[in-house]
């Protein structure tokens, strides 16, 4: 018989004993695996494709997970009383909350920093639910629309004023993209800093709407940027069909001076210190004023 070897034994358990644990801790790895792929990768939740005014075809798999970061950071202020990732990946989420979440990945991928897209975000909220929108009278200011329009845009502008010349005409043409739901208001506002050209362009502009033809001036003007002289202005107002003698008539009216001086008081009462200012619906517009996030507010307010 062969003798009773326990350090043979020994050794070999502590031989197997750590085979066992290996193979064991592979089989849990392995199962581990299997449940997180059960799950959906960090941000698949979001409904990426339903986003509205978003270039999807750039949107990266690193600019979705920062994104998600992004959305997590900020709570939605309609629709959903959370943040909004948490809104945007629950059941149903809500076309405000998609737009929320739209503008967040815009802003993202225009290459801002963590702490300017949230900045971005909370002029975003303040724009959508002031503590109380304006009233502005638009009874003398000429009116793309109707009057009954879900969503009614009024800007404050000047004739000489750079940014204006760029902003006017993007929200002539997306009120016109949406008819009859969206009308864009026009209320001049010479800004002190422009000059005495500022008054004369604003008195030009309220003279060529009493003889209706004010966004063919409006158009004229701001393509004509640079060339804003009286006999320059007047050519322009001839273009557009106005004669020569009554638009000149018009414009140097007494009246018409008083129509200028109270769309320009309104907007101070409002406080307005510069140009454009723009309303949705009576509510401050804050944020870029590029084309897309301008109609991406329009769009807004027509889900409201």
């Amino acid at each position: 018989m062969v003798p009773f070897d326990r350090s043979r034994q020994t050794a070999v358990a502590a031989t197997v004993a750590p085979t066992a644990a290996t193979a064991l801790a592979a089989a849990m790895a392995v199962a581990a695996a299997m449940v997180l792929a059960s799950f959906p990768v960090r941000g698949q939740d979001v409904p990426w494709d339903r986003l509205p005014n978003l270039n999807q075809a750039a949107l990266s798999e690193s600019a979705k997970e920062r994104s998600v970061a992004l959305m997590k950071s900020v709570n939605s202020y309609a629709a959903c009383s959370d943040t909004v990732f948490t809104c945007v990946t629950g059941a149903d989420p809500s076309p405000l909350v998609l737009r929320m979440a739209g503008f967040v990945v815009r802003q993202a991928m225009r290459g801002k920093s963590d702490e300017d897209v949230i900045k971005a975000f909370g002029q975003r909220a303040v724009s959508a639910r002031p503590f109380k929108p304006a009233s502005i009278d638009t009874v003398d200011a000429p009116c793309t629309g109707r009057s009954d329009a879900k969503v009614r845009i009024v800007a404050f502008a000047d004739f000489e004023c750079p940014y204006c010349r760029l902003i006017s005409p993007i929200l002539k043409k997306l009120a016109g993209r949406y008819g009859d739901r969206v009308s864009y208001c026009f209320k001049v506002f010479p800004v002190k800093g422009h000059g005495e050209a500022a008054v004369r362009t604003s008195k030009a502009a309220v003279a060529a709407h009493a003889l209706g033809r004010f966004w063919e001036l409006h158009d004229l003007m701001y393509s004509n940027f640079e060339a804003h002289s009286d006999a320059e202005v007047a050519g322009y107002a001839k273009s557009a069909g106005m004669d020569a003698a009554k638009f000149s008539e018009v414009r140097d009216a007494a009246s018409t001076k008083d129509l200028v001086a109270g769309s320009k008081r309104d907007g101070l009462k409002l406080g307005v210190k510069s140009t454009p200012a723009i309303y949705f619906n009576g509510k401050l517009y804050q944020g870029d004023k590029t084309e897309a996030e301008l109609q991406d507010r329009i769009e807004e307010e027509l889900e409201w």
